[in-house]
């Protein structure tokens, strides 16, 4: 018998792909871009400086390519198995739990791991211009390699318990961030607040970001009282095999429906209750969002869906609160103002893009989005009462974003840069949720995966006006030092000025062609297969035969 027959045949499926190769060469393409990007800066013109600028960077880039790569490579590869239904097929055969568990690893995780090795020979180009010891360069790698493992794993024992795939890919975020940003962050609290050599090796040998901290030569050498580098590399590793083992022995365990215990029906109804209220409170409810719009009612009557958004808001603000009582001199700085709305913005912008793309992505999947055409309802009602539904989630935490930030903005009002800059903030936050919603719609739509739709949409909106603005900004400062005058125009505010205008373009756009194209094409697409090929590829299949 072939050991780990399923790893066999994905691997000789995904030397096959060209998606293993793409993978490959987009990866090396971006890395190229961002050093060429930093050979580009004019006050980069020593090789030292140049050589440590491009090794920081692309070290940065790839430890946090390291650690989301589980959450978008791994944490659906079973799930999407349980909710299609093809899971309990394999179970039918004399496989067992680890031959799934480390099949599907290796078919999600090839093209992340080849991708995470594209960047090493760009990065290696900062030991040719100095700066980097070979020592340095090596735990780096050694590092995102581990990290990488440590992700998939993760990715890998949620998408094991859990069937949804926002729920698999949620819980891998969470474990993710607790044991990179929680632990180190609990072990320099208590360091702080006891006597100064206390050292608590549990919160920082099982996190990640400890092993990125360390394996730069400035932190590896200055702490080195404190360096437990290569422990913790061990205990992370130690740990996403724990996690491994733990899928293949749940993975058997949970690809069928079992009988509901008592414990378990009155755990259901509990979170029934929680979600929709008692019986007489979901009957009013239903009338209620009926007489507004019937899909209104089919996506906005789970009450927790707002609870959450509101729950994110209150942690936020009982740390925000633990801050000023405890460090109110370095609370009230203005960088705690710009990392707050910066990570509020974030979380609500992927929050309401994914939520955007979920529903309609999982009706189509399932068919139930072209019962729902059968139906006399007509298109512009389907897609009116999810925006309400969005709205309903997501108005109120939005408004209370913004309140927040004007807030912080007239802590500063005296400073014009500043005031623009938090104009500029609040204008493309706002531009963003409302592209998003529309965007996200209509790429859930299209698209048999939401987290593919979640990611096409947050490329769009939310990634490509900062590379725009990036090589917008670079091409005209270099034209200009070459013309040795730099110009009064390249300051501050101009700058602030072009990336919100740019990012504001961005969203207008992207946002007015998605609402046309889910008014127009909302029937067709809906009703159309994802077996079905675009023109062209039917053209060439039929030249190639």
């Amino acid at each position: 018998m072939t050991f780990l027959p399923i790893v066999e045949r994905e691997l000789r499926v995904a030397a096959r792909a060209r998606g293993t190769y793409r993978a490959r060469l987009g990866a090396a393409l971006a890395a190229l871009l961002v050093g060429g990007w930093i050979m580009l800066m004019p006050w980069m013109r020593q090789p030292q400086v140049l050589g440590i600028a491009l090794f920081v960077s692309l070290s940065i880039i790839a430890f946090l390519f390291s650690l989301l790569a589980g959450v978008f490579a791994t944490a659906d590869c079973l799930s999407e198995e349980k909710r299609d239904g093809t899971l309990g097929l394999l179970f039918l055969t004399d496989l067992r739990g680890f031959d799934i568990v480390f099949g599907k690893l290796a078919a999600t995780s090839l093209n992340t791991f080849y991708g995470m090795l594209a960047i090493f020979p760009v990065m290696a180009i900062s030991l040719l211009a100095g700066g980097v010891t070979g020592a340095e360069f090596g735990r780096v790698v050694l590092v995102c390699v581990n990290n990488l493992f440590f992700s998939l794993a993760v990715g890998m024992f949620c998408s094991a318990i859990s069937k949804d795939e926002r729920k698999a890919m949620a819980a891998a975020v969470l474990l993710i961030v607790f044991f990179t940003v929680v632990f180190p962050v609990a072990g320099l609290i208590l360091h702080g607040e006891t006597r100064p050599n206390y050292f608590c090796p549990p919160l920082f040998l099982f996190s990640p970001g400890y092993g990125c901290f360390m394996a730069f030569d400035a932190t590896f050498k200055s702490f080195a009282k404190f360096n437990l580098f290569y422990e913790s590399l061990g205990c992370i590793h130690a740990l996403g095999w724990a996690l491994l083992a733990a899928a293949c022995v749940i993975v058997p365990r949970t690809w069928h429906d079992t009988d509901a215990s008592p414990a378990t029906t009155r755990r259901r109804e509990f979170w029934r209750r929680l979600a929709g209220g008692s019986r007489e409170a979901r009957r009013a409810l239903r009338t209620r969002l009926l007489e507004i719009n019937p899909f209104l009612w089919l996506t906005g009557r789970d009450r927790t869906k707002a609870l959450y958004v509101w729950a994110f808001l209150g942690v936020g603000a009982l740390m925000w609160a633990f801050g000023l009582w405890k460090y109110p001199r370095d609370w009230k700085d203005e960088s705690a103002y710009v990392w707050t709305a910066l990570i509020a913005h974030t979380v609500l912008k992927l929050w309401v893009v994914s939520e955007a793309c979920r529903h309609f992505a999982a009706d189509r999947r399932s068919g139930a989005l072209e019962l729902l055409l059968c139906t006399p309802l007509p298109v512009k009602t389907i897609v009116r009462g999810q925006v309400l539904a969005l709205a309903k989630q997501f108005s109120g935490p939005v408004l209370v974003v913004i309140v927040a930030d004007a807030v912080f903005a007239l802590t500063q009002r005296h400073d014009v840069e500043w005031i623009l800059v938090w104009i500029a903030g609040l204008s493309v936050f706002a531009a963003d949720i409302v592209a998003l919603s529309w965007l996200g719609m209509w790429l859930g739509l299209r698209s048999r995966s939401s987290s593919r739709a979640t990611g096409g949409a947050v490329a769009r909106v939310m990634v490509l006006p900062w590379v725009v603005y990036g090589i917008g900004m670079t091409l005209l400062a270099v034209t200009a030092l070459r013309r040795g005058t730099p110009g009064a125009w390249l300051n501050e505010k101009n700058a602030t000025l072009f990336w919100m205008v740019l990012s504001l373009v961005t969203a207008l756009g992207f946002g007015i062609w998605a609402r046309r194209r889910l008014l127009t094409d909302f029937r067709a697409v809906a009703t159309q297969r994802y077996e079905a090929r675009s023109g062209r590829k039917r053209w060439w299949r039929k030249e190639a035969t």
